[in-house]
């Protein structure tokens, strides 16, 4: 009797644990639908980024911590750490104001490299931590060229500052 009731807990147990990582994988990440600087001050090395996203889920989804970092042709020059109690709603578009954390040398070796190559691929590579666990949020493309024009004015003033 003991044998059985030791073989039918240890069967309960793995039960749970396998149900426990098929949940996650059953949550689809938010699609990021734009990017906007808010704001962003040089003397601090901190930017304030408007991230608009759509949640393709039929449930909300609560955002407590979001982290993550930004890469300009594969150099990481800006982090992201951020504590929210929003939820993102179920098939709804919501924006996020979102703060960063600039690496001024790391910035400077991208803006080099940007200038010489004339691509400017940027990618957002990060997590939103939620109840049901830690959702990857991803995002990338190409900077127009008013945008590069924008990103060298940014990146002069943290150059100057620093």
């Amino acid at each position: 009797m003991k044998k059985l009731f030791t073989i039918a807990f240890v069967i309960l147990n793995l039960m749970t644990y396998s149900n426990a990582e098929v949940f996650p994988d059953s949550v689809l990440p938010p699609e990021v639908v734009d990017i906007k600087l808010k704001s962003f001050t040089a003397e601090e090395n901190r930017a304030v980024l408007d991230v608009t996203l759509y949640n393709p889920n039929d449930f909300k989804l609560p955002v407590r911590e979001a982290y993550g970092d930004i890469y300009l042709n594969d150099n990481a020059i800006a982090n992201i750490e951020a504590l929210s109690n929003k939820s993102l709603g179920a098939h709804e578009t919501q924006t996020f104001n979102v703060p960063v954390i600039v690496k001024p040398d790391e910035l400077a070796n991208a803006s080099t490299n940007v200038m010489m190559s004339g691509v400017a691929n940027y990618r957002f590579k990060g997590y939103m931590m939620s109840p049901v666990g830690e959702v990857p949020v991803e995002h990338q493309g190409q900077l127009t060229r008013e945008q590069i024009l924008s990103f060298f004015q940014a990146a002069m003033a943290i150059r100057q500052s620093y």
